[in-house]
């Protein structure tokens, strides 16, 4: 199985998405997998400018000469795609939205009825199947509902097979020095056993999804610790 992960924190590898994104496709690779991850932040991607040329001049192929080309290049030989991103006001990252808007050519501009739904026609065979991974600084689970709703409508669009999700709330939590070291291990081991899952069964079992999110550190205690280090960086500013 090849396995592409593209992530879409600015933060690249100095933040959270990537602490669980590493983790998860250390499992990949130890089930086999030949895995791949593309920072977003290193690549040029301009916006879609919705010109639609790449359905009526140059069918497939973006007028835009940036790095997407590359990357829709690697999707076609990718088995499952990984999407990585932390929650942004709601949703994904900006650098990922681009990069979503980006995969039109992928589609035929004709319409079909696919599943009951009216939908573009797919052009070619390419990544079959999409997972999302994320972290939220909120605490509460629903935070994730409208980044998840998002990929899985996308998926759909893009006639890609949504295969799940692993989240992980509070992730500030993670890097907080009075929280257990072997609960934050536990954390970081259900997405290595999420990775391995995904390639094993296809899926991720209900329980390791649970076990990554669940509660490290009671909410006040949570908050307390996030307002204490961002007074700590105003008094500095």
């Amino acid at each position: 199985m090849h396995v592409l992960a593209i992530h879409g924190s600015p933060s690249m590898k100095r933040g959270k998405t990537y602490l669980v994104l590493e983790r998860l496709l250390k499992g990949t690779q130890d089930a086999g997998a030949i895995t791949e991850v593309v920072f977003l932040q290193e690549k040029s991607i301009g916006k879609c400018t919705g010109c639609l040329t790449c359905w009526t001049e140059t069918p497939g192929t973006c007028v835009q000469k940036d790095d997407m080309a590359d990357l829709i290049a690697k999707l076609k030989k990718t088995d499952l795609m990984i999407l990585a991103t932390p929650v942004y006001v709601d949703g994904m990252t900006g650098s990922c939205k681009n990069f979503i808007d980006r995969l039109i050519p992928l589609l035929d501009p004709h319409f079909e009825i696919r599943n009951g739904h009216l939908r573009h026609v797919v052009k070619e065979k390419y990544c079959g199947k999409v997972f999302l991974v994320s972290v939220c600084a909120f605490s509460e689970m629903d935070n994730f509902d409208p980044l998840v709703l998002h990929v899985k409508r996308a998926a759909k669009n893009l006639n890609m097979e949504y295969v799940g999700e692993i989240l992980r709330p509070a992730v500030y939590g993670l890097s907080m020095k009075k929280v257990d070291a072997d609960a934050i291990g536990g954390i970081l081991e259900a997405f290595e056993r999420a990775g391995r899952e995904l390639v094993e069964n296809g899926v991720v079992s209900e329980k390791t999804r649970q076990e990554a999110a669940r509660e490290i550190v009671p909410k006040d205690a949570y908050i307390r610790a996030l307002n204490r280090y961002f007074d700590s960086q105003i008094q500095r500013g």
